[in-house]
């Protein structure tokens, strides 16, 4: 073997991909001092995924699945709530997980039923969704040069490399006192609180990365005088996360989750139960990546020795970029029965499909979505229906791997009719794509028998260029310098073109 100068390359690879759906099944059941259930007004789920375990032919997923359960009880009529929390497991087996991967995933709720079982004991069955993407860091080395002896040269490309400096989760903790206005009553009981997060920045330092953002809360509670209100609260949040390795430069992506959701009430100065105390945590999954471009052999050839190039084709990963967009739904419904008063909107939006279109990226899915109102007759009742939408996401370059996310931004309302709504949902959609590419190197020289013929050469060679021809495959085929061929011909620039002839500048 001839003597080579070698490089080491960083980069990660894709190394799996699955899309699954699965059955989590729990019951909710009344607790000792709360009233009997009358009717169920909605069933309101959240998830969230609280380890990920990868071994070598498998995934594990251990996750959480949050409920709550909205109905109005049998003793008296009035509202009441009850939140729940189902452990759930799930397992992809595949041999050719790598263990050495780390995961990238999804999780969202597909679909929720339940089924009142007695007045203190409710079925809930809801179809759970993991999207999961595996990342492998991974390293080659690669020739960059040779011995002086060999005349080497070499055809390079210029490529971007990205493989993954560190990773590291964190919880951050966020707190607001929300206090309600003087013009309505105290609050008797909070129904329910639902949360959105909100990333806004993210700053890298020396092994640091800074999370920036907020937590947009509303809760739903019932006044000393049985009338249902809301209550809006924003929460900022801002931490930093330890990352050995990490430097300015870098990028880092992020990843949340809302895992609690603490609200109490508190008596203001005056004895009254207008203040809450909202207290949230969140789980950050930080991943930083370093981005780096190279110029690398990808063909080689010995102008004083013969000398054949060792290749090897790899798929690498390309890049990880999000792309975001908002949308409206608009439906029209018919009630069973008089609107008096809209008291909340549940919204539940989900993506069953995606399509590349261009550069769009086309989603399909369904919308599921809960009313709460006071009918005609002043009693509370739930009505629950679904919508289609499509809409697309406007993406730049060539597209990979696809994990989806969907939430309602906000929902708006108009009364047509005593029994007739307009609803407006605006969703936010966001789209994290995983690009690979594709890239050939060279990890070797190997010295070769001169081929036939080559000890006899002319001492002058015109050489009519062939369809599809370069420069470099000429100079490679009679072993001479590219530098060479363009002097000796007076070239202007590196192409030639079929039909040209040219003059090879032959080694005496």
């Amino acid at each position: 073997m001839p003597q080579v100068y070698k490089d080491i390359l960083e980069f990660d690879v894709v190394a799996g991909s699955y899309n699954t759906e699965f059955l989590v099944e729990g019951d909710i059941i009344v607790p000792e001092n709360d009233p009997d259930i009358l009717t169920i007004l909605a069933v309101n789920p959240r998830s969230y995924i609280e380890e990920v375990f990868v071994t070598s032919g498998k995934v594990q997923f251990e996750g959480k699945l949050n409920l709550e359960l909205i109905y109005i009880s049998e003793k008296d009529g009035e509202i009441e709530s009850i939140e729940k929390e189902v452990d759930y497991s799930h397992t992809i087996e595949d041999e050719t997980i790598d263990k050495r991967s780390r995961c990238l995933a999804r999780v969202s709720v597909e679909n929720i039923d339940y089924r009142l079982v007695n007045s203190r004991k409710v079925n809930v069955k809801a179809v759970v969704r993991i999207q999961s993407r595996l990342l492998v860091s991974d390293k080659r080395e690669v020739v960059i040069g040779g011995e002086e002896a060999l005349a080497l040269q070499t055809l390079k490309k210029r490529v971007k490399l990205v493989h993954t400096v560190g990773q590291n989760t964190g919880e951050v903790f966020v707190k607001e006192k929300v206090k309600v206005g003087d013009e309505d009553r105290p609050i008797k009981k909070v129904i329910k609180k639902e949360v959105k997060v909100v990333p806004e920045e993210v700053k890298l330092s020396e092994n640091k990365v800074i999370v920036q953002g907020k937590v947009q809360c509303r809760i739903l509670y019932v006044s000393e005088e049985n009338e249902v209100k809301s209550l809006d609260a924003t929460l900022n949040y801002a931490n930093f996360i330890d990352v050995p390795g990490t430097l300015s430069y870098m990028k880092a992506n992020t990843y949340e989750d809302v895992i609690n959701v603490d609200v109490t009430v508190t008596q203001d100065e005056k004895g009254e139960n207008r203040l809450v105390d909202v207290e949230v945590t969140l789980k950050v999954k930080v991943e930083v990546l370093e981005e780096e471009e190279r110029e690398i052999p990808v063909d080689a050839y010995g102008i004083e020795k013969y000398v054949e190039p060792l290749k090897e084709n790899i798929k690498v990963l390309g890049d990880i970029k999000s792309f975001s967009s908002q949308f409206m739904v608009k439906t029209e419904v018919e009630l069973p029965s008089v609107v008096r008063k809209v008291l909340e909107i549940f919204a539940l939006p989900i993506v069953s499909d995606y399509a590349l279109d261009g550069d769009k990226l086309i989603l399909e899915g369904i919308l599921n979505y809960t009313l709460l109102y006071v009918s005609e007759d002043g009693g509370i009742k739930g009505y629950r229906d679904e919508y289609p939408f499509r809409t697309f996401v406007e993406i730049e370059g060539e597209v990979g791997e696809v994990l989806t996310e969907v939430s309602t931004a906000y929902v708006s309302y108009e009364i047509n009719s005593l029994k007739e709504l307009e609803f407006k949902f605006a969703i936010d959609s966001c789209v994290e794509v995983l690009t690979e590419k594709e890239m050939t190197l060279i990890y070797d020289l190997k010295e070769i028998e001169m081929p036939r013929g080559e000890e006899v050469r002319h001492s002058i060679i015109i050489y009519m260029v062939q369809k599809g021809e370069s420069l470099w495959d000429i100079a490679k085929r009679y072993r001479v310098n590219v530098e060479d061929l363009i002097t000796a011909n007076d070239l202007k620039e590196d192409k030639v073109f079929e039909g040209e002839k040219l003059i090879i500048p032959v080694k005496k």
